[in-house]
């Protein structure tokens, strides 16, 4: 029977295990301190709950395989509880408290309170507010009504709350997306969530903090060590926002030793859209005639290489610095006539650039021809509700057959090739040549690619590829060429190119790498090192690969701030570099782990990434096709071997 952990859910895992228990899962995996627990599905509750005696000793099972301590927290977890659009806010039982004797009925109470003819009427309420009409009950009193709720039901260990809080990372009342709100009760949460107790609001606003309100039941010791909790409180939030990318409601409790600890997190429901602001638009195209416009943004990364390309001949995709300014005038998108070629380039990236990121993070969409104007004022608006004048760059994103990157080390120069995009964030296997600086080929791998990514209306489609990606010679000396460009202008740079469907080279970018580097000796080697510990399969590749290209399509992600790194060492085995595979190295000490690829990209983000923190890394498809889950290995770069080690060893991480 699956009854899985919490730290093993994702938010993909909603519709097996609901909302909350997925929810908490994700905050385990950004780094967060949440209480170990288990999860009993809805699907294998029904058959348990006939049977008190064997539901019983399945727990008294789990509790001692999970090592938790009593006392427990006994919680709700529908499919469509902590949703976007319903909440399902106190309509299930949640029992606190619960000792080992009566958890096997505190679980029950919990499952069958889906039954309830309250969470009945809310769940008829809510299909018919999203169908805008009303269903009627069978007494005829318009109220509507709904089929019991599945429930799901999580098991954690009870965090002993001094305090209690619930803190919105946005303005419920008016959609500010700057303010956050906090409310803090003394003792456990129930108090605050079911009204009892007035509680000490505080308001958040920039770097700043306001209390609100003060009940009585609260001193001034009390509200100062609620405001030193404010930083760490703030980081919380931020952590959680930028990764589920929408503001939370987040449910946290504060430990009399002050350690802060969220037990819940679901997006702010019925939340305003913040107040439209008018801004009028001004485009500047990037070209060497428009430098004096350009003034100072002529330092951007996105604006040098199209400069440079220009000054040497190099094709590269066209782009508009959008100045936007404050003005007044009806509400409504602003009327600013775009520039023909931008309007109608079938793809087209806008990029916050000044300011460079918004509340820490990148501003990043993707936009296609039909949606033009309104993606450009869905951006504008995003930001204006925080600056008064900023910068974006609209960038042509050009149709490429094949996309690359290469690289320079010492005399040669690493070619890498895949069909369609994205081949630098490592989710396509690729061709590899190596070059002599002026493009003569002294080592080829090629690699059948089996699917390939386009983007299509703004964002990513998988194809099916089925052939072998390769560069004709002219297109190696492109590409090379392109290589000393960026030479010229750059420490240690990486060159991002496409082939457009006539064989003609374009550029897509320069990455200057923090890295110098050596000349890999073997392709297979991605990064140098050695280390043992326990293998992880990472098999559900769709999600890390959605993930990844996540990280290009939309607001960049912020790490959780103070996550504390696991120091189990592990050697996990992915079929391709993806990017969103750095959790694994935030997650934990860089020393104690090491990567097993099947195939890789030398030049991929991550790979980078790898030999930047000195993370071991080997591509050996032999080893990921039979190496088993939780196995003991030791990877060793030197040798290029990765294989089975005496469990004895285990848990020694990297060594020298």
């Amino acid at each position: 029977m699956d009854i899985p952990a919490l730290s093993s859910l994702r938010a993909t895992d909603s519709g097996r295990v609901g909302g909350k228990a997925a929810g908490l899962g994700e905050l385990l995996a950004i780094g967060l301190p949440v209480p170990p627990g288990f999860v009993l599905p809805a699907g294998a509750l029904s058959s348990l709950l006939s049977d008190r005696d064997g539901l019983a000793r399945l727990l008294a099972s789990l509790v001692e395989e999970h090592g938790l301590r009593r006392p427990f927290a006994v919680r709700s977890s529908a499919a469509a509880e902590d949703g976007p659009h319903a909440s399902y806010a106190g309509q299930f039982v949640t029992e606190l408290g619960v000792g080992s004797q009566n958890l096997a009925a505190a679980v029950e109470r919990c499952a069958r309170s889906g039954e309830s003819d309250r969470a009945a009427y809310y769940t008829g309420r809510v299909k018919a507010d999203e169908s805008g009409g009303g269903t009627e009950t069978a007494s005829g009193d318009g109220a509507a009504a709904g089929e019991p709720v599945p429930i799901s039901v999580i098991v954690q260990e009870q965090v002993p709350a001094d305090l209690s809080g619930v803190l919105f990372t946005a303005d419920p009342l008016t959609g500010d997306r700057e303010s956050y709100l906090l409310d803090v009760v003394p003792g456990a949460g129930s108090a605050l969530v079911g009204g009892e107790t007035e509680p000490l609001s505080v308001r958040l606003s920039g770097d700043g903090m306001r209390t609100v309100n003060r009940p009585d039941w609260c001193d001034a010791a009390l509200e100062t060590r609620v405001l030193g909790l404010i930083a760490e409180i703030r980081s919380l939030g931020k952590a959680v926002t930028d990764h589920r990318a929408a503001p939370q409601d987040i449910e946290l409790c504060v430990t009399t030793d002050n350690a802060v600890i969220p037990v819940q997190a679901r997006p702010i429901t019925s939340l305003p859209a913040p107040a439209h602001r008018d801004f009028a638009l001004r485009f500047v195209p990037v070209t060497s005639a428009d430098r004096a416009e350009l003034g100072a943004l002529t330092g951007l990364d996105k604006v040098r290489l199209r400069l440079i390309a220009e000054e040497n001949d190099l094709a590269v995709g066209r782009a508009w610095i959008v100045r936007a300014r404050p003005t007044a005038g009806s509400a409504g998108p602003d009327a600013s006539t775009l520039p023909p070629a931008l309007r109608d380039a079938p793809q087209i990236s806008f990029v916050l650039q000044d300011p460079a990121r918004l509340s820490g993070s990148i501003v990043r969409r993707f936009s296609a021809a039909g949606t033009r104007r309104q993606d450009l004022d869905g951006i504008v608006q995003l930001v204006g509700a925080a600056h008064d004048e900023f910068a974006l760059i609209a960038t042509e994103v050009r149709s490429a057959v094949q996309s690359g990157v290469a690289r320079r080390f010492g005399d040669r120069v690493l070619v890498e090739i895949g069909f369609g995009a994205f081949v630098p964030k490592g989710v396509v296997t690729t061709s590899q040549y190596v070059c002599t600086l002026d493009g003569k080929v002294v080592q080829r791998e090629l690699t059948l690619q089996e699917r390939a990514f386009v983007i299509e209306d703004g964002q990513p489609r998988s194809v099916v590829a089925g052939r072998t990606p390769e560069l004709s010679h002219r297109q190696i000396e492109e590409v090379c060429r392109a290589v000393a460009v960026a030479g010229a202008y750059y420490q240690q740079p990486s060159v991002e190119f496409g082939i457009t469907s006539d064989g003609s080279f374009f550029l897509i970018d320069f990455v200057d790498e923090d890295a110098e580097g050596a000349a890999p000796e073997a392709l297979n080697v991605i990064a140098p090192g050695r280390v043992s510990g326990r293998v992880i399969r990472i098999d559900d590749d769709h999600d890390l690969l959605m993930e990844s290209l996540d990280f290009h399509f939309h607001t960049d992600r912020s790490d959780a701030a103070g996550s504390r790194p696991a120091d189990d060492p592990v050697v996990v085995l992915a079929r391709l570099p993806y990017l969103s595979l750095e959790r694994f190295i935030r997650a934990r000490d860089p020393r104690s782990v090491g990567f097993v690829f099947r195939n890789c990209s030398y030049l991929s983000h991550l790979s980078i990434v790898l030999r930047e923190l000195g993370v071991p890394a080997l591509v050996d498809a032999e080893a990921f096709d039979t190496l088993a889950a939780d196995s003991v290995v030791l990877l060793d770069s030197a040798s290029q071997t990765v294989g089975p080690v005496a469990p004895r060893q285990a848990g020694q991480g990297q060594t020298p």
